[in-house]
């Protein structure tokens, strides 16, 4: 996706470094309409949509005026305003002359459209561990973890996209728990369990004798989702045919439940998830791009666990927690677990965890306690081990004392300089 030179640097789907000030930049991407895919970053102020030369996001469409729109800033939410426009400005199909929206929101101006989103900053981290149910001291997660802080306020669509195992519906259920939906309904549509011919009734309802087997009237997901969240995991799995109604039912909000011909409305907010390349998927004709762009206003990496192995000792300790184990996993254990590979993510650690609580590490661990599934050499095993033994001893050692230094290196035997370097390699210095 570039942005013509006019309309100065290019911003990727992750925008540029934002601040966690109160005026959140604003992301404008035109998602349909001849100038599909420009985008212009807006750091502060008002901002003005229009085909004239001086305007911040200019548009090539003949039904937008010169100066057609204008944006101002406000935190989370933007005011939208129309300019004396010969054609007007629109949301939701209908016209408006001055509008407060939230960060998410797609107006329309002529034959394009325009959404108005949060610009998230790929090198921020935070400062967290933990958030709405996930943990991670990683930075790949600490980056994650500011990503979802700045878009979790906002009602923007976000597209979760990562291995299978991963966490990404984690990672929605974070958003929903952080956002002014939390107190709304979270629900999940798993496209890929669905039978194809009950697919449209369990998303839009169906009144009472629309097909054999509809005794009474009954309503569909995005009814259960009003006031909250929908949730579309492996969006990809989703029906070529179907993709149409679902596009319309995002973009207007309303929709018919099946044998029914009354418009019913619902309120909710997207989030969407897939193991897949939508993008290419789009490319050969597997997936609709006008729909791509509806859900994936802004899109979320969830990092595989292969890419946060330092994270494998907290998640270990949490899964055993969860299993019901009566005392925490030894060394030798976080050892061997950390040597494993696991192409099933954290999905997999999960699994093997509660197979170590319930039988023990000796006969849960293939080959014994430290011994790894992948082949690797005998000094790179070593390394790993060593290192998981360090970080989950010194961890604890730390809880015991209260983060007291002194005492922690007396009971190791070790000098506290050299303790301060041990915590400082494994970023426990904190």
């Amino acid at each position: 996706m570039t942005t013509p030179a006019d309309e100065g640097p290019p911003t990727s789907t992750l925008g540029h470094t934002a601040t966690m000030s109160k005026v959140q930049p604003v992301r404008l991407l035109v998602v349909d309409g001849p100038d599909r895919g420009k985008e212009r970053l807006v750091t502060e102020g008002t901002a003005t949509l229009g085909t004239h030369e001086a305007c911040e996001l200019r548009l090539t469409d003949s039904g937008v005026s010169r100066k057609h729109a204008s944006i101002e800033l406000l935190g989370t939410r933007v005011r939208v305003k129309d300019l004396n426009s010969k054609n007007g400005t629109r949301y939701l199909g209908a016209r408006v002359e001055g509008l407060e929206l939230p960060l998410g929101a797609t107006i329309e101006l002529g034959s394009s459209r325009v959404a108005l989103l949060p610009a998230l900053g790929s090198a921020l981290m935070s400062d967290r561990d933990q958030l709405g149910g996930l943990i991670g001291r990683a930075p790949s997660m600490r980056r994650l973890f500011a990503q979802i802080e700045q878009v979790a306020p906002t009602d923007a669509a976000v597209l979760i996209h990562g291995q299978t195992g991963s966490g990404k519906e984690g990672v929605a259920r974070a958003i929903h728990a952080l956002s002014p939906r939390a107190h709304g309904p979270f629900k999940v549509f798993d496209c890929g369990t669905v039978q194809p011919e009950l697919l449209q009734s369990a998303l839009f309802g169906h009144a009472k004798g629309a097909f054999t087997g509809a005794v009474k009237d009954q309503g569909g997901a995005l009814e259960a989702a009003n006031a909250g969240v929908l949730f579309f995991d492996e969006v990809a799995e989703l029906p070529l045919d179907l993709q149409p109604a679902l596009l319309r039912a995002l973009e207007t909000k309303s929709f018919t439940r099946v044998g029914d011909g009354k418009t019913r409305k619902s309120d909710f907010r997207v989030l969407a998830a897939t193991h897949v390349d939508l993008v290419e998927a789009t490319q050969k004709g597997r997936f609709r791009l006008d729909l791509y762009y509806r859900i994936a206003a802004l899109v979320l990496e969830v990092p595989p666990l292969k890419d946060r192995v330092d994270d494998i000792a907290l998640l270990a300790h949490r899964f055993a927690a969860e299993a019901g184990a009566k005392e925490p996993l030894s060394a030798s254990t976080l050892a061997a677990l950390t040597a494993r590979t696991y192409p099933g993510n954290v999905r997999e650690l999960k699994n093997v965890v509660e197979r170590v609580v319930a039988m023990g590490a000796e006969t849960a661990l293939p080959g014994g306690a430290t011994a790894p599934l992948k082949a690797e050499d005998f000094h790179s095993t070593r390394e790993k081990a060593i290192a998981a033994f360090e970080k989950s001893y010194l961890s604890a050692l730390l809880e015991r004392h209260g983060g007291n230094a002194s005492a922690a290196a007396r009971e190791a035997g070790i000098a506290r300089s050299y303790l301060y370097k041990l915590l400082d390699a494994h970023g426990l210095k904190k």
